[in-house]
């Protein structure tokens, strides 16, 4: 499998986005993600918990049992320091696994949760179909992920993003994407376009990695890497204000019957 978070990466990200997180928003996008929930006691999946920042916030704001999940090894070495570090350890596991079904026995957990990792998943039917078998019936699904406006494809500054990066990524609409957690067995499916938020979060980070960040940036990678990415954060930018990236809210629940 190829590494897609490097160490030289996992740094790059956080000098943007601080310590444990691989996605914009910080503590705060977890919150409003998770935003009337009660998940006092509950056991909660984090697929694709990364360097365990979003995980290890709702270990200690929610009193959530979580479990994080995640394909590379370096993620997870890096989650369980961000663990101990928030004083979380005893409430949090992490598990490493291939990439396909998920490690877990049926109606495993109350709640999955994924923040801005769905998007790494090709297979979008076989994706939410598992989430579904692990949850409890009544249980939920509360994720944030990066999907596509319409046409993106069309967008020259998405093109450019997409050929900018080397990060393997699927997208697919809101609409596409509320249509197959149906499909999938799902209730009480809910999306929430968040791009009127990350046009104006992605416009600041672009101008913190083309000025105040370089050095720091350049510090942990070299000048030839960060030029190419800041270059692909500007493209970034510029396709979430034309609206081809669309960051969204996604909220559903496994029906008590079938």
């Amino acid at each position: 499998m190829d590494i897609q978070y490097p160490d030289e990466f996992i740094d790059r990200l956080h000098v943007v986005w601080g310590q444990g997180f691989l996605s914009p928003g910080g503590p705060e996008e977890v919150r409003e993600i998770v935003r009337g929930l009660d998940l006092e006691g509950k056991a909660l999946l984090d697929i694709g918990c990364g360097t365990g920042g979003p995980a290890s916030v709702l270990a200690k704001e929610t009193g959530a049992l979580v479990t994080g999940l995640d394909v590379e090894p370096q993620l997870l070495e890096r989650a369980r320091r961000t663990a101990e570090a928030a004083g979380v350890a005893d409430r949090m596991s992490f598990i490493l696994a291939e990439p396909g079904p998920l490690p877990f026995e049926a109606a495993r957990f109350d709640v999955v949760f994924s923040k801005d990792a769905l998007i790494h998943i090709p297979d979008k039917r076989a994706l939410y179909g598992e989430i579904l078998r692990v949850l409890k019936p009544g249980g939920i699904f509360a994720a944030s992920d990066w999907l596509a406006g319409a046409a993106a494809m069309d967008d020259p500054a998405f093109r450019r993003y997409v050929d900018l990066g080397h990060l393997k990524f699927t997208m697919a609409t809101a609409e596409e994407t509320a249509a197959i957690m149906r499909e999938s067995g799902f209730a009480e499916v809910a999306t929430r376009d968040r791009n009127a938020w990350f046009k104006e979060v992605s416009a600041r980070e672009a101008a913190a990695i083309a000025g105040p960040l370089r050095e720091q940036i350049i510090a942990v990678s070299d000048v030839q890497i960060y030029e190419r990415w800041r270059d692909g954060r500007k493209a970034l930018a510029e396709a979430t204000a034309q609206g081809s990236l669309r960051p969204t809210h996604l909220r559903a629940t496994r029906p008590l019957a079938a």
